[in-house]
């Protein structure tokens, strides 16, 4: 009777803890993703400050080197670091969470010294929020308007010499690198290019809310 009810209890105690993580690990419902972002905000402030202000400057040294990175696979996938410039200035910060689902449903958090970055993807369709407000939808590498529908931004799925130009509205603003970061380079691998001196702000928060996602996804396993 005894070995009965020990056997009972742990097999009770099992499904909760299964049930427990399979909750936590799925898609948050849309009234619960201002909390869970807000949870996640909540942690990067504990370890992420004295982000270096984004320039031209800071583009033109934006690395693929990250700091204090950190990847937990399981269950559900997360991961969070900062990226720096190459002279380990810390530029961008970010948190990462993965859900279960036959489709990619995952949470994308950055942020900058100015501006935050929110990705929502459910089921293979991502919404981009700058700084809480709406500004479209990411399908394909190709940014479409919230209000409009209209291209806004998009990086190129064919490379031209190992870089992939990234474009604002019919303007290229920048390519992004396809090379991995070097380990023996002691200034690792610069992530852009041919950034022209007159980018203005939209463009700057368009061109980085593009290379954001692609960079960090790079750094995941799929």
């Amino acid at each position: 009777m005894i070995p009965l009810l020990i056997l009972s209890i742990l097999l009770i105690v099992a499904l909760v803890y299964m049930y427990n993580q399979w909750s936590r690990n799925r898609m948050p419902s849309k009234k619960r993703r201002n909390q869970v972002l807000r949870e996640m905000k909540e942690d990067m402030d504990g370890w992420s400050s004295n982000l270096v202000k984004m320039s031209k400057e800071e583009l033109d040294l934006f690395s693929l080197t990250q700091d204090k990175q950190v990847l937990k696979t399981g269950t559900g996938t997360t991961a969070k670091g900062t990226f720096t410039t190459i002279f380990h200035e810390p530029v961008v910060s970010y948190s990462y969470r993965r859900y279960l689902g036959k489709q990619v449903n995952e949470l994308l958090y950055a942020r900058t010294a100015d501006h935050d970055y929110v990705y929502w993807t459910e089921k293979g369709k991502t919404t981009l929020e700058i700084d809480d407000q709406p500004v479209g939808i990411i399908k394909d590498q190709v940014l479409l308007g919230e209000r409009t529908g209209k291209e806004l931004a998009r990086i190129a799925t064919t490379s031209q010499d190992n870089y992939l130009p990234v474009s604002v509205g019919n303007r290229e603003v920048g390519a992004l690198t396809k090379l991995p970061g070097k380990a023996d380079d002691p200034l690792s691998q610069r992530a852009f290019e041919f950034i022209p001196d007159d980018l203005n702000e939209k463009e700057e928060q368009l061109l980085m809310s593009m290379a954001v996602k692609e960079l960090v996804g790079r750094s995941i396993p799929g």
